[in-house]
């Protein structure tokens, strides 16, 4: 079946820590807590294409689109959720510290009719 091969193919390990909760410090400033940086093995590849570019502009040089199953992955991310790419595990990372070693944030998430495209920018 061919859809298998567009989620087995030139998967890359990623891991991805949800955002957990934002509150208010002292001061109003917002601060954000995510979960546990969880693995997860993605078709991730360079964002590029016409549709692509006219989006996100010059910020596609930045960015990267993960080709993921609706039926498997359908609501389990959001904007603003952080990820880490291009290699990059989370390390000595703690309750309070997660995502602080991450280098991409989520910042769409698109169910299509049975994919779902992430695209990713570079923090």
């Amino acid at each position: 079946m061919i859809i298998n091969d567009i989620f087995q193919n030139w998967n890359k390990g990623c891991y991805i820590a949800k955002l957990a909760k934002v509150e208010e410090d002292d001061f109003g400033n917002e601060v954000q807590y995510f979960s546990r940086p969880k693995y997860y093995d993605f078709n991730i590849q360079p964002a590029s294409g016409t549709t692509d570019i006219a989006l996100y502009g010059e910020k596609i040089s930045k960015m990267y689109k993960c080709i993921a199953s609706l039926a498997d992955y359908n609501k389990k991310f959001k904007e603003g959720d952080l990820a880490y790419l291009e290699g990059i595990k989370p390390k000595n990372e703690s309750t309070k510290t997660y995502g602080s070693g991450a280098n991409y944030k989520i910042v769409s998430v698109r169910p299509q009719n049975t994919v779902i495209l992430i695209y990713f920018e570079k923090i």
